[in-house]
Parts: structure tokens; sequence; C-alpha cells
């Protein structure tokens, strides 16, 4: 149908956005605090999977085959892990908030393993055999966090807003995309290293 008379078809959707941004504010605070912590904890484990793959490179000088089952281990971990949680979950009774958490928590020790090679010529991530039971580790985490993050989203929307909800979740996720591989950039080219990426990622992980 035709938009009504005086809108203007390039601001509608801000507009809409904006309004929409101010009733959760006013009216849903927890629902607008979640959603800053995911776009701080999605552009976390987002940028986990873009840095891993330079980090292979310059850290590990891994090559082209070895990265593409680094690329194809991810996901098939990712979909078994997926179910795995789900049916923990079934067993457990634990909520959807308490898997996030716990997903995030597990996540965080990437990062945080990663670490430990600033103090360690060893160990700390200095072997490609270390990558690939990260890789496992985090693949087995990536599903179910994705998973549980937009199951927790849709337990504090308010009723009559789904759509406009899960739009604004979807701008949110897309949203923080830039702001890892921007962050990693410029640590990277102001040190010349890779590592001191994994600081952030901690951090991104950890303090939501």
């Amino acid at each position: 149908p035709p938009l009504p008379r005086g809108v203007n078809v390039l601001a509608v959707g801000w507009v809409r956005t904006y309004r929409l941004l101010a009733h959760v504010v006013k009216s849903q605070p927890q629902t607008g605090w979640f959603l800053v912590l995911f776009f701080v904890f999605s552009d976390g484990y987002t940028t986990v999977a873009t840095v891993s793959v330079l980090f292979a490179n310059r850290e590990l000088c891994m090559g082209i085959l070895e990265l593409a089952a680094l690329a194809i281990l991810v996901p098939i971990c990712a979909a078994i892990g997926g179910y795995a949680w789900f049916r923990f979950q079934a067993y457990s009774q634990w909520t959807n908030k308490a898997i996030l958490v716990t997903n995030l928590g597990f996540l965080s020790m990437l990062p945080l393993w990663g670490c430990v090679g600033f103090f360690s010529k060893t160990i700390g991530l200095r072997t490609p055999t270390e990558l690939y039971i990260l890789a496992v580790w985090f693949g087995l985490c990536l599903g179910s966090a994705q998973a549980y993050s937009r199951a927790l989203f849709s337990d504090l929307i308010p009723q009559g807003h789904e759509a406009d909800m899960f739009a604004l979740f979807e701008i949110t996720d897309k949203g923080s995309s830039w702001l890892g591989p921007l962050i990693a950039s410029v640590i990277l080219q102001q040190t010349g290293m890779i590592r001191p990426v994994l600081i952030y990622l901690l951090c991104a992980m950890v303090l939501p």
C-alpha cells in the first residue's frame, strides 16, 4: 500500500527506529540494557572468527589448506554444540540466561588462553594444534550463544512489538560488526602484533 500523505520514504524507517528505541528505554529498560550488552559481546565473538584467521597466518604461519580446515571445523562444531546445549537445557532445566552466560564464560577462555602467550613461549596459542583445539571449543559454544541470545531476547520483547524488536535486534547484531575489526586494525597498526587484540576480545566477552 502507498505511504500516508506527507511521509518521507527515506525518513520513515529512521523515525520508527527512534520511536521504538524511546519506547524501549522508557518502558523496557532491561531490554535496552540487553541490546547494549549484546552489541558488545556479539562483536566479541564475531571478531574472534576474524582475528583467528589473521592470527593463524601471521603468528602461526599456517597455510591456506590449514585455514580452510579451520573454516570447515567451526560451523560443524557449532551445529553439534547447538544441539548438545539444547539437550543439556532439557535435562538440567537451566534458563536461557544461564545457558547464555555459561557460553560467554566458555568463549572468554579463548582469548584468556591466548593471553597466556604473553608470558610463555611454548603455550598460549603458540602452536597450530592449540588453535585447532580452540576452534572446536569456539564452535561448540558459538552456535549455542547465538541461539540463546535470540531466545533470551524473545523473553524480553513487549507484546505486540515482536517484528519491530527483532528488526532492532538484527540492527544491533550487524551494527556491531565494524567495531571489533576497527579496534583490531588500530592495535595491529600501532603495535605490529595481533596478539594484543586478544585483550580487547577478553574484555568484550567478560564485561557484559
